[in-house]
């Protein structure tokens, strides 16, 4: 029987790294499921996140890649799991679906699935307050119950506004990570428990999983791009296990 890994290697602490020695900081979303990576334009968000979604593709894991902007993956715009601009709604639909499909039929949910959503913020600032209330409800929902059947989210935004979530959302959030020079009420949102945090750099941030204390990350480099975007394509392309 396939055994699937759900960790992934985030980064190196920072604070460590600057002593000379190498910490890898790694979560386990089977664990400590969910992340919120918040960052100002610049701060390396897109990077990032494709740091993390080539290491799920290459664990075969079930990934739905939605894109708001519909620049940072257009190298992904003709792959079936991939959701571009007003369409990524149809993104948070299917891997709802797909949890209800679980739910209901008792399946052996054993390949790990990824709702990896960019500019969650600006997708709900372009829908009447209708929709954006059916919407934020279905990825409460998910964050709510995903755990069990291996339904994971990873959101990103430039900002941690409390406006983009149902009531307690952002508490099922085990994983923050903010990178960049973070706004202070980014940082209060990410981080309530933390103080005069500092900006950071480009790929450089924050790191707070499941409670414990606070690391300074760094993101380490892509080294070549190409091929890492060529692994996310293959996994947001349709596979034998697709639909569960």
């Amino acid at each position: 029987m396939m055994k699937f890994d759900t960790s992934v290697y985030v980064g190196v602490n920072q604070t460590a790294l600057s002593k000379g020695v190498l910490v890898p900081l790694i979560i386990d979303f089977k664990n400590t499921p969910h992340m919120i990576l918040v960052a100002p334009s610049g701060g390396g968000k897109t990077y990032t996140l494709k740091y993390i979604l080539k290491q799920l593709a290459e664990a075969d894991s079930l990934i739905y890649l939605c894109d708001f902007k519909a620049i940072d993956f257009y190298a992904m715009s003709d792959c079936s799991n991939y959701f571009s601009h007003m369409d990524v709604g149809k993104g948070l639909d299917t891997v709802f679906d797909l949890m209800q499909n679980r739910i209901k039929n008792n399946a052996n949910c054993k390949q790990p699935c990824y709702l990896v959503f960019d500019e969650w913020a600006g997708f709900l600032s372009s829908l009447p307050k209708k929709q954006q209330d059916e919407y934020k409800q279905k990825l409460s929902g998910i964050l709510m119950l995903g755990r069990g059947l291996n339904i994971f989210v990873i959101l990103s935004l430039q900002r941690a506004d409390s406006s983009n979530f149902m009531s307690g959302a952002r508490d099922n959030f085990g994983v923050a990570l903010g990178l960049g020079r973070l706004s202070s009420e980014s940082s209060r949102m990410l981080f309530p428990d933390s103080k005069d945090l500092q900006p950071k750099g480009r790929g450089k941030g924050y790191l707070r999983v499941d409670g414990k204390p606070l690391a300074e990350v760094s993101i380490p480099k892509i080294r070549d791009m190409t091929k890492t975007d060529l692994i996310i394509r293959r996994a947001l392309l349709p596979s034998k296990w697709g639909g569960d």
